[in-house]
């Protein structure tokens, strides 16, 4: 791993820790980070996150007693995207299941190794399973953006185009190459033995340039999440850690017979909802107010919630935010709302459902589109122009 970092400082990193592993803060220019992001291809060091190894017979039963999802929905070479819960049917942090044949891996970016560790041998009873960890042994490098798929196929071949969104490909030396992504791009997740990390970043680094890749940190997070929300600790999982709260109901397999934290959630699934997190878009282009943490949410002349999260979204232009709302306030595309700014301005909101717009990646396709192939255009907006363009040469 220090041969990693070296590299990141070399890189002229801003270097942090998350989950007592140093990994990369930003490298200087978050305009072109985010533009890398939501527009090329970006790559970032993500060996903080917890890499848990389970084998033995009972592995399917033990992880579908501990996570809150249905780990048997998981065929070969899948993944599931879910919560682990406490005991009161909070969220602790969500994770995602790898199923390899008989042996699985569990990935998870908000309990760091130790404390992993200890829950899942506190749960682990008469399972009979072996619980071992990667963290140490092993990096993890993510490639995101609407053209990742693009330089992972450079990288790793065609084969990888083919891989479906929770689908994954092993490798040698308990390797993997994961697509997934919590910024609504395409994105891979690439788990491989430090020794290997700083050969592939640097390869990536070359055939890179011509994607106009950029080396991205931690720090990219805080509005990349926002426009695509998930659980996130430092955001409205201040606030409420229950699902419900979340609007994460569809992380959790309700009618599952048995998981830890079940009867906690179940009971408090009793209760009416009396507040949940719902999308919050300034109405107005560039305002001069900023949304922040802590302001009130008023409609009426009632304050009905608070903002638990906010950023501004340079693909809308726009400050976003999540409000923690009254239940009965809580629906997507009402506009009779506002936040009340520390300032002491009313910025004019509307409800949002999330994420909060399209992103560029549900508009490129890997069978027809190409970000360094003349030949294909970029994305389905090019491809309809040129469309145009040619009906018009035509007529």
């Amino acid at each position: 791993m220090s041969e990693l970092i070296e590299l990141h400082k070399k890189n002229s990193a801003n270097m942090g820790e998350r989950n007592g592993i140093a990994v990369p803060l930003n490298f200087g220019d978050a305009e072109a980070a985010y533009t890398a992001l939501r527009g090329h291809v970006s790559v970032a060091d993500y060996s903080h996150y917890t890499k848990i190894k389970i084998d033995g017979e009972e592995a399917f039963d033990f992880l579908d007693f501990a996570v809150a999802g249905d780990v048997a929905e998981i065929r070969d070479e899948q993944a599931l995207h879910t919560v682990i819960l406490d005991e009161n049917g909070d969220i602790l942090s969500d994770v995602y299941v790898l199923n390899d044949d008989d042996t699985y891996l569990l990935l998870c970016e908000y309990i760091n190794d130790a404390d992993m560790l200890a829950l899942l041998n506190a749960r682990k009873g008469e399972f009979e399973v072996e619980i071992e960890s990667l963290t140490a042994s092993h990096a993890m490098i993510t490639y995101e953006g609407p053209y990742s798929w693009e330089l992972m196929a450079e990288i790793y071949g065609m084969d990888v185009i083919g891989i479906p969104y929770l689908g994954f490909i092993a490798m040698e030396n308990d390797s993997y190459v994961l697509r997934a992504g919590k910024h609504g791009e395409y994105g891979y997740k690439i788990i491989l033995p430090h020794g290997e990390a700083v050969e592939l970043w640097e390869k990536a680094l070359e055939l890179g340039e011509k994607y106009e890749m950029k080396q991205v940190g931690l720090d990219l997070q805080k509005i990349g999440r926002l426009e695509n929300p998930y659980f996130n600790p430092e955001g409205a999982a201040k606030v409420s850690r229950k699902p419900r709260d979340l609007q994460l109901q569809w992380m959790v397999r309700y009618d599952k017979e048995e998981f830890f934290g079940r009867d906690g959630l179940l009971s408090a699934r009793e209760e009416p909802a009396t507040r949940k997190v719902v999308g919050l878009v300034a109405q107005k282009e560039g305002e001069s107010e900023a949304l922040a943490i802590g302001d009130k949410i008023v409609c009426a002349g009632e304050e009905i919630g608070e903002v638990v999260n906010a950023g501004y979204s340079a693909a809308l232009k726009k400050y976003i935010a999540q409000g923690f709302i009254k239940a009965e306030f809580a629906y997507a595309g009402l506009d009779d709302y506002s936040v009340q700014t520390s300032g002491g301005a009313a910025v004019a909101v509307e409800t949002s459902a999330t994420p909060f717009f399209m992103n560029l990646s549900m508009l490129v396709n890997p069978n027809e589109h190409s970000f360094v192939n003349p030949q294909k255009p970029k994305n389905l907006i090019e491809q309809l122009q040129q469309a145009e363009t040619a009906e018009a040469v035509e007529a």
